[in-house]
């Protein structure tokens, strides 16, 4: 669904355009918030935010002001703030903060290292803007498999489908996925 889509569903009831926005959206906000609280949050806690983000997107969203500009940068701008508050918060309470002393310095690494990472940086980008491409629900399986580790059990739960249909939309997904890689320019070794 577009920006454009959804800005006239907010013309209608609250009730249609929040579950329209929040269908869109869940997905990507879950990512962005386990991947800030996955060292120091536990489901509950990545859950409970996730409901916080849409609770401050709604009530954002139904204000006097109208909100003009990218939605997609919108959600996410309010589920990285959320979700790194609940971060330093929970650090806090678990006593989980690093000391200075133990964190390497930037200005340490060699030229060949940052090469390196530059590298491997900008293939992530790639393969994540393929996963992209795949579409839902194959873009959600493939990174619930090969990001979070889930079996195809857990994501069967979580998307509501059989975990047969998991593992041949996984294999359709890997085979479409090469696919696009290579289109990219990527050659790996498979």
């Amino acid at each position: 669904m577009t920006d454009s889509q959804l800005r006239e569903l907010m013309k209608g009831p609250s009730d249609v355009w929040q579950r329209a926005l929040y269908d869109e959206y869940c997905t990507y906000v879950y990512t962005i918030v386990s991947n800030n609280l996955r060292s120091c949050g536990t489901a509950e806690d990545i859950e409970e935010c996730v409901a916080d983000i849409f609770i401050d997107i709604f009530r954002s969203l139904k204000s006097d002001k109208v909100y003009s500009g990218d939605l997609k940068w919108f959600i996410s701008t309010i589920a990285k703030r959320s979700s790194i508050d609940l971060f330093r918060r929970l650090s806090l309470k678990n006593n989980r903060t690093v000391p200075i002393d133990d964190v390497t310095p930037f200005y340490g690494v060699s030229e060949n290292e940052l090469e390196s990472t530059s590298e491997r940086m900008e293939l992530k980008g790639i393969l994540m803007d393929c996963v992209k491409k795949l579409g839902d629900p194959d873009s959600s399986i493939i990174i619930r498999h090969y990001y979070y580790g889930r079996s195809s059990v857990e994501i069967a739960s979580e998307l509501n489908i059989t975990t047969s249909s998991v593992q041949k939309r996984m294999q359709r997904a890997r085979k479409k996925l090469k696919n696009l890689l290579l289109k990219a320019g990527v050659d790996a070794e498979w």
